[in-house]
């Protein structure tokens, strides 16, 4: 009897313990994620296979991405789009009226240039050239200033640099210099005046000419403010100050009267209303240059003053 009740008792314990293996593997089975791959021997080799052909020989898959970042951002050339550089460089000779009376002069006559790429002038290189073939005539110095670099040459030596100049003449002269080790030449035009009126009066008239400000801006015909004329020289006295007028590039407008004029000290200062000064513009849009021109008589002669001003607008 006592058998028969043990080994009752032994199976029951192994039926347990099957029933508990069971419901083991259930749950391990229960727990695995839809999405594991199943590991056979194929499958395991998938993503070896396909890691190397995504990437070049002997190098990682996403070794070549910042490589080609780093190309894309050192795209800026240093031609600035305009090729050589100074190729976009513009020349105004200040003042454009040169008289047969410099030989005398003891004061200068400067060559303003504008553009890109200034910084790369060689400034103790730059020299006028009156006649072909003349002697050039080197800086009395030379400046960096802002948008724009001006040389300064004195007027004697620049009036004796051109061959025989007369009065009414239009002669051409050159600027030159080394811009990033190269030679550059820029020519501009002046007009040649001499004494007038038979020997009277004694003395000489050399005006230079300065507008202020010399940005216009595309929203003054709005304006009730006022732009100058501010004219520095010798024989500021000889100047008839009511005979003041600005003229613009619009050749159908008629010259504009100051609407005042003073003599302080060492210069003259002219008014103009903005609204009328822009008006005698042709066309203007921002980013252009306009010459702009004061006229006047100084002792008994009419004498044109030019400079150059830069139209700015919205956004610009």
């Amino acid at each position: 009897m006592l058998d028969f009740h043990a080994r009752y008792q032994h199976f029951w314990f192994f039926a347990l313990l099957l029933i508990a293996a069971a419901f083991c593997a259930a749950c391990s089975e229960s727990h695995r994620s839809p999405t594991d791959p199943e590991l056979t021997p194929a499958s395991a080799a998938a993503p070896m296979s396909a890691t190397k052909a995504a990437s070049p020989a002997g190098a990682p898959a996403t070794a070549s991405a910042p490589l080609a970042v780093a190309k894309n951002g050192n795209g800026h050339g240093g031609g600035g789009g305009h090729g050589k550089p100074g190729g976009d460089l513009t020349l105004a000779i200040q003042p454009d009226v040169w008289n047969t009376n410099w030989s005398h002069s003891q004061g200068t006559v400067s060559a303003l240039i504008d553009g890109s790429d200034l910084d790369k002038i060689d400034l103790s290189s730059i020299v006028l050239i009156g006649k072909t073939g003349g002697t050039p005539v080197p800086a009395q110095r030379a400046q960096l200033a802002g948008n724009h670099v001006r040389a300064f040459f004195l007027q004697s030596a620049a009036i004796a640099s051109l061959d025989h100049p007369k009065s009414g003449d239009v002669v051409q002269v050159t600027v030159q210099f080394t811009i990033a080790g190269a030679s550059k030449s820029l020519t501009g035009q002046v007009r040649i005046v001499g004494p007038g009126g038979g020997g009277g009066g004694g003395g000489e008239v050399h005006l230079t000419l300065q507008i202020q400000p010399d940005s216009w801006n595309t929203n003054w015909p709005h304006s009730s403010g006022t732009v100058t004329a501010l004219i520095r020289g010798d024989g500021l006295s000889k100047v008839d100050l009511k005979s003041i007028v600005l003229i613009g590039t619009d050749h159908a407008a008629a010259p504009l009267p100051a609407q005042r004029a003073t003599l302080t000290g060492n210069h003259i200062r002219a008014w103009f209303a903005m609204s009328d000064a822009f008006k005698t513009l042709d066309t203007p849009k921002p980013g252009e240059r306009h010459k702009i021109t004061i006229e006047l008589m100084a002792d008994g002669v009419k004498t044109d003053l030019t400079a150059q001003i830069r139209v700015v607008g919205p956004g610009h």
